[in-house]
This record gives C-alpha cells, structure tokens and sequence, in this order.
C-alpha cells in the first residue's frame, strides 16, 4: 500500500475525524480558559489513546488467520 493510499483510508476514517474534533474541542476550551494546561495535554493524551486503541482493534481484525 502506497503513502497516498494509506493517508486517503485514514482521511476516510471516522475514528480520525474524532480525533480532530476532540483536539479541536480541547483546543477551544483551552483557549476560552475552561481548562488548564494540564487538563488540556490529558485530554489530547487521552483522545490519542482512544484512536490508537481503536486502530489497533481494527488492525487485530484485518490480520490473516492461521492455523
């Protein structure tokens, strides 16, 4: 699978346009102090823990089954 390929299936993801919009969400409350700094840096801690889990699960599934 090529580099275009692979970017063109993650633009495709709905995991990923979830990650965005929970780095944009924390982006916004950060900027609007609603959060800390340290809030913020758990949050998009956290939100990239979700999408490698979840890629990570799907990635499990895709794999080929062996005997």
């Amino acid at each position: 699978m090529t580099f275009l390929d692979q970017l063109q299936r993650i633009l495709h993801s709905r995991k990923f346009w979830v990650l965005i919009a929970a780095l944009l969400a924390t982006l916004a409350a950060f900027v609007t102090q609603e959060i800390t700094v340290w809030q913020a840096l758990q949050a998009a801690v956290a939100a990239l823990a979700v999408y490698s889990t979840g890629v990570a699960i799907e990635d499990n599934g895709n794999g080929s089954h062996q005997s």
